[in-house]
């Protein structure tokens, strides 16, 4: 970014670079189920997609694949036979990261009812803190049934579900056509998001305390991963979607002007 703050490499996965074709144990983790195990039924959300680890792989890229299953699969959701299965991953107690930039560069899924998530929780809720006063940090949220749309989103107490701090664009063209670049630079004052070059937004934390409001954002975070199905926020599947593809090329992590800490576990 030209007459941006400075920038330097703190650490990345690329994923090409990935000869077994499988993550690295010391960096991921991976969500199984459809989170009642977490007594988060349907991942709290209404979700349709069964984590499996076979869903995530590496072929020059890390790519997490939903595939509607039959009646007989045998995985059990929380409403009956498995439709879907998808993949989640995260770095939780692995690697943590505090303020800095994150970028990643990503390819979205096509179909309707498909929800791809880049996204970010507060370490903190490892050790008991509920969510939203943990706080989340969307990098960005898809749907397949807008499919130029970008969107990154800020939720802790107060402001939280529905009434998240977030900010939407369109892109030119439809995000699942080619790689594009998501970041934010999150600083202890405030977090900026990014399509490509374009800074799209800024929530500063000034004007959220002055509204009464937290700002747990100045604390370890831990990356998140997924490729969900259907939902709330997605809604309803179509009926002839069969699978889905979420590629992620690379993931990128700086310090911007100085600022930025990978916590390693």
């Amino acid at each position: 970014m030209a007459n941006g703050p400075e920038q330097s490499l703190i650490w990345s996965e690329e994923f090409a670079d990935s000869h077994i074709g499988q993550l690295s144990e010391d960096t991921w983790n991976y969500d199984l189920g459809d989170g009642s195990a977490f007594g988060l039924v349907g991942w709290g959300n209404n979700e349709r997609e069964f984590y499996i680890k076979d869903s995530v792989s590496i072929n020059e890229n890390l790519i997490i694949g939903a595939q509607r299953v039959s009646p007989g699969s045998g995985l059990e959701c929380y409403y009956g036979p498995a439709e879907w299965t998808s993949g989640k991953i995260h770095t939780a107690r692995k690697i943590g990261f505090k303020h800095g930039r994150l970028e990643i560069s990503a390819k979205m899924p096509s179909g309707i009812g498909t929800w791809p998530a880049l996204w970010l929780l507060g370490a903190s809720l490892l050790d008991g803190t509920a969510w939203p006063h943990c706080g989340e940090i969307d990098i960005l949220e898809n749907t397949g049934s807008h499919p130029f749309q970008v969107q990154g989103t800020l939720h802790a107490d107060g402001y939280f579900g529905e009434n998240g701090l977030t900010r939407i664009i369109q892109s030119a063209n439809e995000l699942a056509n080619d790689f594009h670049t998501y970041a934010i630079n999150w600083t202890p004052d405030y977090i900026e998001w990014f399509f490509d070059e374009l800074c799209y937004s800024r929530i500063n934390r000034n004007e959220v305390e002055s509204d009464g409001k937290p700002w747990p954002f100045n604390q370890e975070f831990y990356l998140i991963i997924n490729l969900a199905i259907g939902g709330w926020f997605a809604g309803a599947v179509d009926e002839n979607l069969k699978e889905a593809e979420l590629h992620v090329k690379s993931i990128k992590y700086f310090s911007i002007d100085g600022v930025g800490e990978l916590i390693l576990h």
